[in-house]
């Protein structure tokens, strides 16, 4: 007898060894942990833009407040027009900013040349009117005498001692979550006080 030959093999008979289509319990794991992190990174890329963005704001609200109060002390004379530089500070009829007639009336109540400063709460304009929708902001404002070749010096002369005067803005943020004034910017000139 003669001997079997061998069948060839169909093809569709054949078991395949590929796998099915579609992704293991690893691929989508690794999948999933790849997509997970680049979300996670958004957030806190977004997160980081709102920190930067709310900085920012603060920053150039602060400088405009600080300009409001420049503005507000430019046109002023150095002392009092009625009674000169007689007294130092507000007068009694001055009680709010708006009636500030002179410059030393921004040095607040003054004891022996030294202005104890005047601070905003709310902040004033550039007329002397508060702007009561900016409650967490405050302006401080200081009026110090300075010796003319020292302008920048932290030695300060009692207040009608010298020609020059150093006027310092300190613009304040309150916080909302600590309660607490955050001191956002400064900012001060001289004035002369040329007949």
């Amino acid at each position: 007898m003669p001997s079997p030959k061998p069948q060839a093999s169909n093809p569709k008979h054949r078991r395949s060894r590929r796998r099915a289509g579609g992704f293991t319990l690893i691929e989508a794991s690794l999948t999933t942990v790849i997509i997970g992190t680049g979300v996670l990174a958004i957030l806190a890329a977004q997160q980081a833009y709102h920190q930067k963005n709310n900085w920012s704001t603060r920053t150039s609200t602060a400088m405009l407040l600080a300009n409001e109060l420049r503005e507000r002390t430019l046109s002023l004379p150095l002392h009092d027009p009625i009674t000169g530089d007689a007294s130092y500070g507000p007068e009694l009829d001055e009680t709010v900013a708006l009636a500030y007639d002179d410059l030393d009336d921004f040095a607040g109540t003054v004891t022996g040349g030294v202005g104890a400063g005047s601070t905003f709460s709310p902040p004033i304009n550039a007329l002397g009117l508060p702007l009561s929708d900016l409650d967490r902001w405050k302006q401080t404002i200081t009026v110090e005498n300075v010796l003319p070749d020292y302008i920048d010096a932290t030695f300060t002369q009692p207040l009608g001692t010298t020609d020059v005067v150093r006027v310092t803005v300190t613009v304040f943020y309150t916080d909302p979550k600590t309660n607490n004034d955050e001191p956002i910017t400064t900012l001060s000139w001289i004035v002369t006080d040329t007949p």
